[in-house]
């Protein structure tokens, strides 16, 4: 057996590499472990090069950030980098207020439908109450007036057609892989069953208690004060094509042939402990 590489990637969902250790809170398929990443990283002290999150730091309650960062600090060895990737308050900002502007000036029907876009990019994956959100129904349409402008602003998501689907793990073991879809189809289906009997208060509080909604998020500033309150240093802000680690592209977990899998202007930072 392969021995794994001293990389951790945390909260990985199905963007994980079988080479790196991927922790995650509902495992897709045989090579992610499942963690509450709320009760801490289950790893002893400074035994990590590396600490990955992408799509992570969003989901935690504000309050909880601090911890869950210094658990990372805790598992990484000294000089160690970390990378964080989140949804980049700032760059929405500043297309919100283009296309805001744009509008209120000269309006057409691309800068209306950029406009719209934009604001599900800032509130929907905040304020939603059903999995997808108004996010999801958008992308399901056969037709998307400004397709490019959403493929050019979530990636891989965009390109690949417009509708959203669970994914399919794919472990390499075809039982394995059976197993693990059906476990997934019986939870939804009991999902259905309870929410039929305890109501729709039921369902929305364990919607938004399940990990879905974006209860934070940061900038460059924030973010870079956060990781320095617990600890890091050399702090830097990267892009989706650069970073310091180690043959960083060929584990895919951001590009695919030249194509980002989401949020290719989020905000990506890396430090070291």
């Amino acid at each position: 057996m392969k021995e794994k590489l001293n990389y951790l990637n945390v909260g990985c969902g199905s963007q994980y590499h079988k080479d790196w250790v991927n922790l995650d809170m509902n495992p897709v398929c045989s090579d992610v472990i499942r963690c509450n990443l709320l009760k801490g990283v289950p790893f002893p002290d400074e035994k990590f090069e590396v600490v990955y999150h992408s799509q992570v730091l969003e989901h935690l309650p504000k309050e909880k950030a601090f911890d869950f960062l210094k658990e990372c600090h805790r598992v990484l060895k000294i000089n160690g980098i970390i990378r964080v990737v989140v949804p980049d308050l700032e760059n929405i900002i500043d297309e919100y207020k283009k296309y805001l502007n744009e509008n209120i000036k000269n309006p057409n029907k691309e800068t209306e439908a950029n406009y719209d876009w934009i604001l599900l990019e800032l509130y929907d994956q905040t304020v939603r109450n059903y999995s997808g959100g108004l996010m999801g129904k958008c992308l399901q349409q056969e037709k998307l007036f400004n397709k490019q402008y959403v493929t050019d602003r979530i990636g891989y998501l965009g390109h690949s057609g417009t509708k959203i689907t669970l994914p399919i793990p794919h472990d390499s073991n075809k039982i394995k892989q059976l197993i693990l879809f059906s476990k997934r189809i019986l939870s939804y289906t009991k999902r259905g069953i309870i929410n039929l009997f305890l109501g729709e208060k039921y369902r929305l509080g364990k919607f938004r208690l399940g990990g879905e909604p974006h209860l934070w998020m940061y900038d460059r500033y924030s973010l870079t004060r956060l990781l320095k309150d617990v600890g890091f240093n050399d702090i830097k802000i990267k892009t989706i094509f650069e970073s310091d680690i180690p043959n960083w592209n060929m584990y895919e977990l951001e590009l695919k042939d030249g194509m980002a899998y989401g949020t290719p202007n989020g905000l990506f930072i890396e430090a070291k402990k």
